[in-house]
Formats: C-alpha cells, sequence, structure tokens
C-alpha cells in the first residue's frame, strides 16, 4: 500500500494499492532527472524540494531503483500524435487530445482546448487512451476540444429519438475531410 507524504487519512482510505511493477510508481529523483513536476508533501515548506533533504529530515530510506519497472515498450507513441483519452480526474470524459511529451513508457496528455495545468501524465498501455475515432465507432460521447465547441457551425438531428444527437460539422480529421460527433443531451 502506497500514501501520498503530507495527506495520509487516519483510517487509511486515501492509500493506493500498486503491485511492485506497477508502471505508475517512480525511484526518488525520477521527476527530478526527467525534468518533471514533483509535487511536494501537504505542508512541506522547504522549497525548492530535494530527496536528499527530505529523506534525511524524515529519518525515510529511499526505495532502491531495482525494485521498480524499467521495461519500455516499443510503443510507436510521438509528440504530436492525436488520440481520445479518458480525463483520470473525471472518468466519464473521454477527451480530444494529444500526446506533448514522452518519458520512457509516459506520456504526457494535453487535452485539447484546455490549459495545460490540466495535462495529466498516463502510461503508454494505459486503457484510458483510444485511437482517433474509436468513440465514434462506439457511440461514446466525445468531448470536443473547449474552443472547437463555440466555433463549429452544427447541425443537430435526433437519432432515432435515443437521448443522442447526431452533429455534423468540421473535423479535426482532415484525412477524411468530415466528421460526425454524437453528444449524449443531458435530461
Amino acid at each position: 500500500m502506497i500514501g501520498i507524504d503530507g495527506s495520509e487519512a487516519a483510517d487509511g482510505s486515501d492509500w493506493f494499492c500498486y503491485h511492485a511493477t506497477s508502471p505508475s510508481i517512480f525511484p526518488v529523483g525520477f521527476c527530478e532527472i526527467n525534468m518533471i513536476e514533483l509535487t511536494p508533501p501537504r505542508g512541506y515548506t522547504k522549497l525548492p524540494f530535494k530527496w536528499f533533504d527530505y529523506l534525511r529530515e524524515t529519518g525515510s530510506i529511499a526505495a532502491p531503483v531495482k525494485l521498480f519497472n524499467k521495461d519500455v515498450p516499443n510503443h510507436g507513441f510521438r509528440v504530436g500524435m492525436k488520440l481520445e483519452a479518458v480525463d483520470l480526474m473525471e472518468p466519464r470524459l473521454i477527451c480530444v487530445a494529444t500526446v506533448t511529451r514522452i518519458i520512457h513508457r509516459l506520456l504526457r496528455i494535453h487535452f485539447d482546448g484546455w490549459e495545460e495545468e490540466y495535462d495529466q501524465w498516463v502510461d503508454c498501455e494505459s486503457p484510458d487512451l483510444y485511437p482517433v475515432g474509436w468513440c465514434q465507432l462506439t457511440g461514446y460521447q466525445l468531448q470536443p476540444p473547449a474552443s472547437q465547441l463555440t466555433t463549429l457551425q452544427l447541425k443537430e438531428e435526433l437519432i432515432d429519438g435515443e437521448d443522442y444527437s447526431f452533429l455534423q460539422g468540421a473535423s479535426d480529421q482532415e484525412s477524411n475531410g468530415s466528421a460526425n460527433f454524437y453528444i449524449k443531451q443531458e435530461p
């Protein structure tokens, strides 16, 4: 079980269960080496955060690097590639997204039309990443870029009386020149 320093609930309800081979846990210093912003423990005021100082001050020992999953599959992702990605903070949403950075097996996912502060790091083998067109193929609601919703010229038609509207408009998929969006109407 893993707890985030500085936010431990007395009952342990904020702990995470990860297997030792999980691609979601990293050795001490990983973020610094790869220039990824690390959030220091809540209440820790000695900035910039330095692992050596923190370990000494807390009397802690860093887990050895050999314990972590170092396998990096030949995933084929490249910076700039478009995809459909689950928003891990709002898992019911699948959004238009772009790969903006790659660190080994980690992908930085930017949700198109949103500020960088909403970017998320995701493992390259995450089940929360889908190819462009997956939502249209399965009929799941795709969240288009925030700015795109206001600039599209949309034509609504109800589909078979369902709770979905068929919206036709410009697409970011220039390869075929057109796209259809299925947007679930809120009751």
